[in-house]
């Protein structure tokens, strides 16, 4: 059942008005020497031995922050604005990016969208404390309040990344900081963006990077179906046209419309049922989204070898 207008507002969810607009992920129709670089895999990826990890992760977070303190110290176009020696929380975002890959935190959407809505806040509280004449002295609050304002801003737009908490701080707190003003905006996009890159490249060496570019949750045509098969029987229902059947009845019967490559039905069969052009599931089964994305690569595969025929 679609949530009622007062639900959607209470528990706000700004990827329920995004979701039905984002296109399907469609790495698989890519060479497999690029698709692989952009963490698509035709079967899911087994994690190596933690001791393997270790040696990518080091020489990753080195290469990453060099990379982006090279850039910063040395680039013509940006030694001109006089950035810090390295903005400290992309320290944390290496972690995240290079270590706890699997974590929603470190995603794409959230290492880069994330950082750079909590620069745009930070730097916003900071221009508007320091129409005070003693800002020098309520740093610290604008700080704090910069903060606040870019863990509403990343809760907001589903982009949580937690430096971006440290991020907006430095905008009211670190002198070189301050004096780049909105000049710091574009150098924390440039810098989270570099080191997604470098994430990319010494991530999907043994493992799989990203886990998802935009969200785990249905996107494109197949989610407005969804909302608009909802929105026709909770429609039906309060007419009396609707079937009158038990709960349990209803989530078996329910069925979506079938869009190639990426539909799931729940019916009342018993056995799951992977073609090219939907995947089959008994309704009363419910499946972990690692399952699902188990059938999604079984699905793809079967997509590959028809178009190898």
């Amino acid at each position: 059942m679609a949530p009622t207008t007062k639900e959607q507002i209470l528990d706000f969810d700004v990827d329920r008005y995004l979701n039905p607009w984002i296109p399907h992920n469609r790495l698989y129709i890519l060479p497999t020497w690029i698709s692989r670089w952009l963490g698509y895999r035709a079967r899911p990826q087994q994690e190596p031995h933690t001791i393997l990890q270790w040696p990518f992760t080091i020489v990753a977070t080195i290469a990453s922050l060099c990379l982006v303190s090279g850039i910063g110290n040395y680039a013509p176009g940006i030694v001109a604005y006089h950035p810090p020696v390295i903005v400290a929380s992309l320290g944390a975002s290496a972690i995240l990016d290079f270590n706890a890959i699997k974590s929603p935190l470190s995603q794409p959407r959230n290492a880069i969208l994330g950082n750079t809505f909590a620069a745009i806040c930070g730097v916003a509280i900071a221009k508007l404390f320091q129409l005070n004449p003693s800002f020098e002295r309520i740093e610290w609050v604008s700080g704090a309040v910069g903060c606040a304002l870019a863990s509403w801003v990343m809760s907001l737009t589903n982009t949580l990344h937690p430096p971006g908490g440290a991020t907006a701080v430095l905008a009211s707190t670190q002198a070189q900081v301050i004096a780049m003003g909105w000049k710091f905006v574009p150098i924390v996009l440039l810098d989270s963006t570099l080191l997604v890159v470098v994430a990319l490249i010494f991530n999907n060496v043994l493992r799989q990077y990203p886990t998802f570019w935009w969200t785990p949750s249905p996107v494109g045509l197949q989610l407005r179906r969804e909302e608009q098969s909802d929105q026709a029987h909770d429609k039906a229902a309060e007419t009396g046209l609707a079937d009158k059947k038990a709960p349990s009845d209803a989530s078996s019967d329910r069925t979506l419309h079938r869009e190639r490559s990426h539909e799931i039905d729940y019916g009342k069969d018993g056995s799951i049922i992977v073609s090219t052009d939907w995947i089959q599931i008994p309704g009363q089964v419910e499946l972990s989204e690692e399952e699902l994305q188990l059938l999604r690569n079984l699905q793809q595969r079967l997509l590959q070898a028809a178009h190898e025929i």
